[in-house]
């Protein structure tokens, strides 16, 4: 069994531990208790999450005398909205839910992100504690104190800054997933890399397949503990994403806009922003500082990424007109996170969005059946 690996991560109002290894849902009580967490425990989830943990959750819960409320949300990303956090805050207010009282958000990311959001608002703030149960939500949505919701226009346009007061991942629950998640999870890890590590990222690319078979050992708690630990130095210095924070977003942008075009279920979030960081990629080699054998060498990394995609309907006029209501457009130029060498990313200012066409244009024929 791989050794616990802790984690210390501060904000502007404190810092939070985030612990890393197996056979954690358990040990749930006697964390919750270090951080003086009181009930009743809320425990937000999908159906198919609480199927899985849930019993397990609430049984060490109840065991140690807290009282528990479970609320269901439905899965996938088209249900990440304002309805579903208003039903969600409906059912905790109707079942006794208390300002005392905290929010555990079990699942993936649409679990943690609207959960998150339902925490920051309920009674203006209560506790928070994620455990993220898969690779995507353990390295990106549970770590960083975003959370939010999509709207009709695009994803996660609403929502708030919110830090958790301890993050749970147990990598036991990765045994449960479906390859394509697995993938999407890998996709998040691989950015951290390409914009902060490049040995972590040459790291990554090592043990590429049995990360994505989620073999729950050393170097997947290595892996997923580093991603975390780089992600927490560029919160640290940027909470709000006013200046350092936004190179998080390399690969989001075009891949945001991908996922809305292709629709949310048609495309995980980790696949999209693998395709996102390949136009980057390219842009940064065409209109950046990437040296054409540093491109050429990340263009071969995203390919090796096993992906099995219908990229026929990925049309470039969609994609250039999503963007345009992107957060980072100003004066019909987008400020676009673009790599200087693999390892280092910075903000470049004023990209023509019609750029974005050919970009799209390099994913669709990189990825041609």
């Amino acid at each position: 069994m791989p050794e616990i690996q802790r984690l210390e991560l501060k904000h502007q109002l404190g810092k939070y531990d985030c612990l890393v290894g197996s056979d954690l849902l358990p040990r749930l009580p006697e964390f919750l208790q270090k951080i003086n967490a009181a009930g009743p425990i809320g425990i937000i989830t999908n159906k198919k999450v609480n199927d899985l943990y849930g019993d397990t959750l609430r049984t060490s819960l109840q065991t140690a005398d807290y009282v528990t409320r479970t609320i269901l949300i439905p899965d996938g990303e088209a249900y990440k909205t304002l309805a579903t956090v208003e039903q969600a805050l409906s059912a905790l207010i109707a079942q006794g839910m208390e300002r005392s009282g905290t929010i555990v958000t079990l699942g993936g990311g649409v679990s943690t992100d609207l959960g998150g959001f339902v925490a920051s608002i309920l009674f203006r703030g209560i506790k928070l504690v994620h455990i993220p149960t898969t690779l995507l939500a353990m390295v990106d949505a549970s770590v960083g104190g975003k959370t939010g919701v999509n709207h009709s226009s695009g994803k996660n346009l609403i929502g708030s800054f919110y830090q958790p007061d301890l993050v749970l991942m147990d990598i036991d629950t990765l045994k449960s997933l479906a390859v394509r998640d697995r993938v999407s999870g890998y996709g998040e890890m691989f950015k951290m890399g390409a914009i902060r590590d490049a040995e972590y990222l040459e790291f990554l690319s090592t043990h590429m397949e049995a990360l994505i078979e989620g073999i729950p050992d050393e170097n997947l708690t290595k892996a997923i503990a580093r991603s975390c630990a780089l992600k927490a130095q560029v919160v640290e210095a940027d909470e709000k994403e006013s200046d350092l924070r936004r190179i998080l977003n390399f690969g989001h942008t075009i891949g945001h806009a991908i996922e809305t075009s292709l629709g949310y279920g048609e495309i995980r979030h980790g696949e999209a922003v693998i395709l996102g960081m390949y136009a980057a990629g390219w842009l940064s080699n065409q209109v950046g500082n990437l040296s054409s054998s540093e491109w050429e060498k990340l263009a071969e990394l995203l390919k090796r990424i096993p992906m099995k995609l219908n990229l026929d309907s990925l049309d470039p006029a969609t994609i250039e007109k999503i963007t345009r209501l992107d957060k980072k457009v100003a004066n019909s130029q987008l400020n676009f996170v673009l790599l200087n060498k693999l390892g280092e990313a910075q903000i470049q200012v004023g990209i023509p969005i019609l750029m974005i066409k050919l970009a799209v244009e390099a994913i669709k024929k990189a990825w041609k059946k």
